[in-house]
């Protein structure tokens, strides 16, 4: 049996990807087509599209599925599912799966131009190399003289490198999203499924809307929605309710509170590898952000997504996202509210929970103190890493409030 791995990160998946799963299919006729979109592939920064709406993108592909080049496709979530164990994954290490779990059959690797060019820089190339065929395919209408001479050199044999018809699609996922970000219309490039999911998610927006109005609150919705599980969208949804109740009580704007706490847990459920790729990718920005202690990473990335992915120009919404866990020197009222309704959210059961929900209706400060010396207590009685920036918080609070008493 023959099997053809075809994957990518597919940000978005496009109607050259399915063009070029197409050519290479055709040049071997597989029985079984494989359609893998990356967890967190490590030639490149961690995608901000979350992995589950990259996986359903991918169902685009099924339209090829029962054709005679591709009688049988299938799409695995299986790096993704290790990414979010933590493993950060080499095609040699898929690849190598695949052999072990069939190893009866030939498996293929379909590649772009970019891939085979620079195939020899990846991990463990010829071992790959050895344990699939490529099946390589011109994304430029130009490049076939460099690929036949670059094959030439990872494989002298000729036996290890296949070639499929010259039939270049120009197209690149980067290239897409930097168009729809511009409000161009990309119709004719991306399959309509495909189209209906970057809709309903409010992926890629426009940087007119962006700049302008920014994300809106329905928009953040969405993406809560669509970010997290049951139980964390619920929490996500409690806070919101809070928040804006606060909002109304001190005299803050309702509308920034709600934005503020749709956002807030958006990075909660991604994998640690993928967190920690999105700071390390930020370490000037945020200076140094992954020598935090990793329960806080969360709050700084959904602050950088929103910022840098999802159109959020707001400062004060971001600073409140990002220090929602720790608090900050400085405290504005929309950070304090947000770490409140996050800390007191109606499900919340923790012993003193009510009195500081009806605290925070009172007294923001208070609260805020009385909040930030729990979550300083809790964490030294559990061991945990305390992120220095709650003591500064703490200890700002307290000198604003009563002077220069110190933790």
């Amino acid at each position: 049996m023959r099997i053809l791995l075809y994957g990518g990160t597919f940000d978005p998946p496009h109607n050259g990807h399915l063009h070029n799963l197409s050519l290479a299919a055709a040049r071997v006729r597989p029985d079984r087509v494989i359609v893998m979109p990356a967890g967190v592939p490590p030639h490149k920064a961690a995608s901000a599209t979350p992995a589950a709406l990259r996986l359903e993108m991918c169902g685009c592909f099924r339209a090829l599925a029962g054709t005679e080049a591709i009688p049988q496709l299938e799409i695995s979530d299986w790096e993704i599912r290790q990414a979010e164990k933590g493993i950060k994954n080499y095609t040699d290490t898929t690849v190598s799966m695949l052999t072990e779990a069939y190893p009866d059959d030939k498996i293929y690797l379909a590649v772009g131009s970019d891939m085979l060019l620079t195939f020899d820089r990846w991990h463990q190339w010829e071992h790959l190399l050895n344990n699939c065929q490529l099946v390589a395919v011109s994304r430029e209408c130009d490049d076939r003289e460099a690929l036949w001479a670059k094959a030439a050199r990872l494989d002298p044999t000729g036996a290890r490198i296949l070639f499929a018809a010259d039939d270049a699609m120009p197209m690149a996922s980067s290239q897409l999203r930097a168009a729809l970000q511009r409000g161009e219309d990309c119709t004719d490039a991306l399959p309509e499924s495909v189209r209906r999911i970057i809709a309903r998610e409010g992926l890629y927006l426009p940087m007119e809307t962006q700049k302008h109005s920014g994300l809106t609150i329905a928009q953040a919705q969405q993406l809560a929605k669509s970010r997290l599980g049951e139980k964390r969208y619920h929490h996500t949804e409690n806070v919101k309710n809070l928040a804006v109740e606060l909002a109304q009580i001190h005299g803050e704007d309702p509308e920034k509170a709600a934005l503020a706490a749709w956002l807030h847990d958006t990075a909660k459920e991604m994998p640690k590898a993928e967190l920690l790729q999105i700071l390390q990718d930020n370490v000037i920005i945020k200076n140094n952000p992954a020598a935090r202690p990793e329960p806080v990473w969360h709050g700084i990335c959904a602050a950088i997504l929103a910022q840098t992915q999802w159109g959020v120009q707001d400062q004060e919404v971001l600073d409140a996202v990002e220090c929602h866990t720790t608090g900050r020197p400085g405290m504005t009222k929309l950070d304090k509210i947000l770490f409140l309704a996050d800390m007191t959210s109606a499900e919340r059961s923790w012993p003193g929970v009510e009195e500081l929900r009806a605290l925070a209706k009172k007294d923001l400060d208070a609260a805020m103190l009385a909040a930030l010396d729990h979550t300083i207590s809790f964490v030294r009685q559990q061991g945990g890493d305390l992120d220095p920036m709650s003591i500064a918080a703490y200890e700002d609070l307290k000198k604003q409030t009563e002077g220069n008493h110190k933790l």
